[in-house]
């Protein structure tokens, strides 16, 4: 019974789940992050794209960019998409942004094991850059040139002083991964640093990450679904309830 009701309600929402993914279309920047779920026992996700006003929830099979493409949402999309390192969403969209939490959680790492001075002096000057950037927002400024081109250029010299301290870290395993958070930092320093020049970009993905919680608990919960159709009714049911709330 409860899983008639469930597919009835999915039915009547259709034209909504159209109207709020219009409505995801129009941001200029969106927010996306999955996460793992289990359907009949194997390992499956649930991707959302979300904005302030509305999410959006999709059941996949994989991260896999194939994957993806399955998502209109995606195909279409011409704005920024906010994610966590995922190389695959830099195939979708015209522009990409890092999320600057989860390279906190790195630079804390490294520090703590390689005792380098570097990836903590980097966490001060991001930290630092988002709390001004949230009081300049406040008194409904932004960033200077010459504040952004001064951040950017420190961001630089303590990638130069990362490289030069790496070569002297002992722990060859702490080493290699030092050297590989260097390199993607080093390639992908203007996707991290994309806040500083665009007031819409935040700083971090953390809109995605918390609308997706609850599709964390329900899988701690009932252990993930039987069928495919059931994720699929949970993500176009949640889509409606959580933008709603939203609002």
């Amino acid at each position: 019974s409860i899983f008639h009701y469930l597919k009835q309600f999915a039915h009547f929402s259709a034209s909504s789940l159209k109207q709020i993914e219009l409505e995801l279309l129009k941001e200029k920047v969106l927010c996306t992050d999955a996460t793992y779920t289990s359907t009949d026992g194997i390992r499956t996700y649930i991707r959302n794209v979300t904005s302030d006003q509305a999410v959006r929830y999709y059941p996949m099979d994989s991260k896999t960019i194939e994957a993806c493409r399955l998502i209109d949402i995606l195909n279409v999309y011409d704005g920024i998409l906010v994610h966590d390192h995922e190389t695959a969403m830099y195939h979708f969209g015209r522009g990409h942004a890092e999320c600057n939490v989860h390279l906190l959680r790195y630079l804390r790492k490294n520090s703590e094991e390689t005792g380098n001075s570097w990836s903590t002096e980097l966490i001060r000057l991001l930290s630092d850059a988002n709390t001004h950037r949230k009081e300049l927002l406040q008194q409904k400024m932004f960033f200077t040139e010459e504040e952004s081109d001064r951040i950017i250029k420190q961001f630089e010299e303590l990638l130069a002083k990362g490289y030069e301290q790496n070569q002297k870290t002992q722990n060859k395993y702490a080493s290699s991964e030092e050297l590989t958070l260097l390199n993607r930092l080093t390639k992908y320093q203007n996707n991290h640093l994309l806040f500083l020049h665009d007031a819409d970009v935040k700083f971090h993905n953390n809109d995605s990450e918390r609308d997706l919680r609850k599709c964390k608990a329900h899988q701690k919960m009932s252990g993930g679904f039987r069928k495919e159709s059931g994720s699929k009714l949970y993500c176009d049911i949640m889509s409606i309830i959580e933008t709603c709330k939203k609002k």
